[in-house]
């Protein structure tokens, strides 16, 4: 208490040169405080307006407009610049399913996409795009194909001096830009709507199958009535024909390989002859 009396009357008996010292670096420490304070709005405008009109270059996947599960790779400027030079790194590398070069019979072998290693250049609002993949041949494959793609975007707000010969190159400094980007399929609206189609189809194709088993068992039931024997020959026959049509067809659709495990009966792509002594025409022949 001692103390601050003492430095209150020594205020008070301070002169007006003391006081005018006081005021004087009271101005300048104001002065200072305003000048830091302009210097930063000055430098956050300066930055604002400089990314205004900047290049802004990202990339993202889209769905196609007329097929939803078909995913298209973009690369788009949304700046008010163009942007120059665009270069396209990634951790691992955009892979699609490889259908033409896999083996007939085996899952499609995964490969990388091929993307272009640099993008010259991209006006403002220009975009460049790509077809990816299938979000149904991706949901198929399921863990054999990776799901997520981390990268980078570089590019230049200006051309490289090599290919703007007419402007001196102290005016022709160029700034790079770097846009991370993030390529998930999990994250993509398909990929509910392949759920729900998934599961749709998984209950009509049970329902279908258990159909299937009625329509043959009706057949069995009715057939078998007629004691003739060309009768018997003539429904084993067309029953082979029905057989030989179906592996015919699954074959062509790659699914020649399930076919001989649901039909054991079928031996080297030709059904079995049956017995004649009336039984069913699944049986191998003794002979």
């Amino acid at each position: 208490m001692d103390w601050i009396q003492a430095r209150l009357d020594d205020l008070a008996n301070l002169g007006s040169g003391g006081w005018l010292a006081i005021a004087a670096w009271a101005a300048l420490t104001l002065g200072v405080i305003a000048l830091l304070y302009i210097n930063r709005q000055v430098k956050k405008n300066r930055q604002l307006r400089a990314d205004q009109v900047r290049p802004q270059v990202t990339m993202f996947m889209e769905p196609h407009a007329a097929d939803w599960h078909v995913i298209e790779l973009v690369v788009k400027n949304f700046g008010s610049t163009a942007a120059y030079d665009i270069k396209l790194d990634f951790i691992n590398h955009p892979t699609v399913a490889a259908y033409e070069d896999s083996d007939y019979d085996g899952p499609p072998d995964v490969a990388e996409l091929d993307l272009p290693s640099e993008l010259t250049f991209l006006a403002p609002g220009q975009e460049w795009r790509t077809v990816w993949d299938s979000a149904i041949s991706r949901e198929e494959l399921g863990g054999n194909i990776r799901s997520r793609f981390d990268g980078t975007l570089t590019y230049f707000d200006k051309p490289r001096p090599d290919r703007d010969p007419g402007m001196a190159k102290m005016w022709n400094k160029r700034q790079e830009f770097e846009t991370k980007v993030t390529l998930d399929w999990a994250t993509l609206q398909p990929v509910q709507r392949l759920e729900l189609m998934t599961s749709h189809d998984l209950a009509k194709r049970e329902k279908q199958k258990l159909e299937l088993l009625r329509t043959v068992l009706t057949y069995y039931h009715f057939a078998i009535k007629d004691s003739r024997p060309e009768v018997y020959r003539t429904e084993i026959d067309r029953m082979n024909r029905a057989i030989k049509e179906c592996q015919d067809r699954w074959r062509t659709t790659q699914f020649d390989q399930t076919t001989e495990l649901e039909f054991p009966w079928i031996k080297n792509g030709v059904a079995a002859e049956p017995a004649r002594s009336g039984a069913s025409g699944r049986h191998r022949d003794p002979a």
